[in-house]
């Protein structure tokens, strides 16, 4: 398995994980506390963010056991192909999904 940011254009993967950091269970998934009042979880913000990445990144149909294809992968965005729907995502949502290779 690897991140799906390795994977150059043309390649084809299956979504084998989405990964979240773990919480507190104290609604740092709502932000109800916002980003600057913290409640001593420790769970800071970069933490926070990577798991709204992961969240978002299943709201928008990327989800263990579909298949990918990138299409495009420079600089920060990436664009996939996910059933017949092209999908643009950030490096940083990118690192947060993992994919094994696919042979067509």
């Amino acid at each position: 398995m690897m991140p799906l940011e390795l994977l150059t254009p043309g390649e084809r993967g299956e979504i084998t994980e989405i990964q979240y950091v773990g919480g507190c269970g104290r609604g740092c998934h709502s932000h109800a506390h916002g980003p600057k009042q913290g409640h001593g979880c420790g769970l800071g913000r970069g933490r926070q963010m990577e798991n709204m990445h992961a969240i978002r990144a299943e709201e928008m149909g990327l989800r263990v056991g579909k298949q990918i294809e990138m299409l495009s992968n420079n600089g920060n965005l990436l664009l996939l192909l996910v059933d017949d729907t092209r999908i643009a995502i950030d490096r940083r949502m990118a690192r947060s999904i993992r994919v094994k290779g696919v042979t067509v």
